[in-house]
């Protein structure tokens, strides 16, 4: 399974609650746009409606934090629409602050940096069912591809009025630019250059968890007959979590490390458990279809589509369908998204001739799953190559 998948991991094994002082920053659970304000930065909201009729906020930062308002323009610009992992969000992408998150970064070289978030999200709904209404979570990142991200594709282009765009994508984010490549090869065309970080589309290695889970302890299966049909988690009771268990004298005893290092690979060097605690009170609620398509592909070892089911009929998605370039960036000691398995979606996309490149996102040889967003030194380490990297394109591909 795919995504941030240690916060999943994490807040179903780990309900333990205690009470000590409160340790959350005040702006823990601030909005997006609240936190992009707070930093200086000009924040715009624009929502849009996808043709099965989920309504979406999308969240732009238009210029740097150097840039006065009143000289801003659209034109000439180049965008990036950033694409977020499982139970992540817009969020993930500023929540580090000016001087750790991509968003700003980009933002202060002169990009027009538009976030998506995709439906589950808190920057979600439809326009006939609430959220407690189970028809709502029936989704997966097939949904995610198929609808929401060619609506947030033209959404951005309606409002620049450019014709393509970058899209960047993390985890759950590339997984859904693939899908929408396979099902929906006319956005080929709005797309200049696709950087996926942490690629989850094959997932070979997270068998055995996906068959434990979901044929041996039938977790969800059991969660829908008492009524539960997604993945949340109340916010007083994420603090109660962070508080008895992200904060311990000794790493040895926090149960927050150990279980998503259990998961997405061990780096102490680049842990925090600040930031370990700000992501966990930002958890955003994920459908179970979600969990089970991703344990779909990883128990058939299969990029393939829902169909019918968990149990039902493989269908592989159309990689062949790609037709941009795309740049694999892999984590050396990436236990969820493993560099084999992106070794090999690398093969097929070489294949077809789309491949710019695959390489390490980082020469730290500890970089892991969460590092992408939430390294403790993500600026030196990954943000900074990463600038070099989308300006190469830019260059190579751009209008």
């Amino acid at each position: 399974m795919a995504g941030s998948i240690s916060r999943v991991i994490f807040i179903l094994c780990c309900f333990v609650i205690s009470e000590q002082q409160n340790v959350l920053k005040k702006d823990a659970f601030d909005s997006v746009p609240q936190l992009i304000m707070s930093a200086g930065y000009p924040v715009e909201k624009h929502r849009v409606t996808t043709a099965d009729g989920y309504i979406l906020q999308l969240h732009r930062i238009p210029a740097g934090k150097r840039t006065a308002r009143k000289t801003f323009s659209a034109k000439g610009k180049k965008t990036v629409l950033i694409g977020h992992g499982l139970v992540g969000s817009s969020s993930d992408f500023v929540m580090m602050g000016p001087d750790r998150s991509l968003a700003y970064s980009l933002a202060d070289e002169g990009y027009d940096v538009w976030l998506a978030n995709l439906r589950g999200t808190m920057y979600s709904s439809h326009q006939n069912y609430t959220k407690n209404d189970p028809k709502f979570w029936e989704f997966s990142f097939h949904e995610h591809g198929k609808y929401d991200l060619p609506a947030s594709i033209d959404k951005v282009l309606s409002v620049t009025g450019l014709s393509k765009i970058m899209y960047i994508g993390y985890s759950m984010g590339t997984t859904t630019f693939f899908v929408m490549a396979s099902e929906r090869p006319e956005y080929n065309d709005k797309i200049i250059s696709f950087v996926a970080l942490a690629p989850a589309v094959y997932l070979a290695n997270m068998k055995p968890i996906a068959e434990w889970a979901l044929r041996g302890l039938k977790i969800l299966d059991r969660l829908r007959v008492q009524g539960i049909h997604y993945l949340n988690v109340r916010q007083d009771v994420r603090e109660m979590i962070i508080r008895s268990m992200c904060y311990t004298k000794m790493p040895q005893d926090n149960i927050c490390t150990r279980f998503i290092y259990m998961i997405v690979g061990n780096d102490d060097e680049q842990y925090n458990q600040d930031i370990t605690a700000l992501f966990l009170a930002r958890f955003q609620p994920a459908s179970f279809r979600q969990l089970e398509h991703f344990g779909k592909i990883a128990m058939t070892d299969v990029f393939t589509s829902w169909e019918d089911g968990l149990w039902g009929n493989v269908r592989s998605y159309n990689l062949s369908n790609v037709r941009v370039p795309v740049t694999l960036l892999y984590g050396e000691n990436d236990q969820l998204t493993e560099k084999s398995q992106i070794l090999r979606l690398a093969e097929e996309l070489n294949a077809t001739g789309v491949l710019e490149d695959v390489r390490p996102a980082s020469t730290w040889s500890k970089f892991n799953h969460l590092d992408f967003v939430f390294a403790k030194d993500v600026t030196s380490i990954f943000n900074r190559p990463l600038l070099t990297t989308i300006k190469s394109l830019f260059y190579k591909y751009g209008l």
